[in-house]
C-alpha cells in the first residue's frame, strides 16, 4: 500500500506548483483571504513574491500546499506575523 500512495505522490503533475498557477477558483480564495486582511498586516508584494520563489524551490510544496505546515504557501505569504515553518523566510 505505502508503495502505490509514494508512486502516486511522485508521479502528480502540480508538485511546487502555487495555487495561482492551477485553476480561477483557487485564485479567487487567495484575493478574498487578501482582501480580509488589513493594509498592515500585509506584506508588499515584492515580498510576497519573494517569499512564493523559496516556496517554489521547496521539496515540501505540493500542489499549493506547504507538507511542513498543511498550509496554503500563497495565504501564508501574504500576512507579516506568518513564517515559513522551514525557516526560510
Amino acid at each position: 500500500m505505502e508503495d502505490q500512495y509514494l508512486a502516486m505522490i511522485n508521479n502528480r503533475v502540480c508538485t511546487r506548483c502555487l495555487l495561482r498557477d492551477m485553476i480561477d477558483a483557487d485564485t479567487s480564495m487567495i484575493e478574498k483571504y487578501k482582501a480580509a486582511l488589513k493594509a498592515e498586516d500585509i506584506v508588499s508584494d515584492e515580498e510576497y513574491e519573494s517569499r512564493l520563489d523559496i516556496c517554489k524551490g521547496c521539496d515540501k510544496l505540493n500542489e499549493g500546499t506547504c507538507m511542513a505546515c498543511g498550509c496554503y504557501v500563497e495565504l501564508r505569504a501574504t500576512a507579516k506575523v506568518s513564517r515559513c515553518p522551514k525557516k526560510l523566510w
